[in-house]
């Protein structure tokens, strides 16, 4: 998990440089519901585009596999129309 997490806040780096459109927002609270949000908005009006919510257990069914192919998904060049 942390070899993923860590490639999710890399490429969230990158896609603020590499986008006009979108920029990456990653928040994680270490209360008793260790929830994690990834989110892509809009840098023109600060919408959501894509949200993930998880909450981090040792039961998680998270595939980190799927937000890392989002983030390169949105690095890669695609825009939010």
């Amino acid at each position: 998990m942390e070899e993923k997490l860590l490639k999710i806040l890399k490429l969230a780096d990158s896609l603020n440089e590499k986008q006009d459109e979108v920029f990456a927002e990653i928040e994680y609270c270490a209360n008793n519901s260790k929830s994690l949000v990834i989110s892509i908005r809009s840098k023109k009006d600060f919408t959501y585009i894509e949200k993930c919510e998880v909450r981090l257990t040792n039961d998680s069914l998270i595939k980190w596999d799927n937000v890392v192919e989002l983030f390169e998904h949105y690095v890669g060049g695609a825009s939010d129309e």
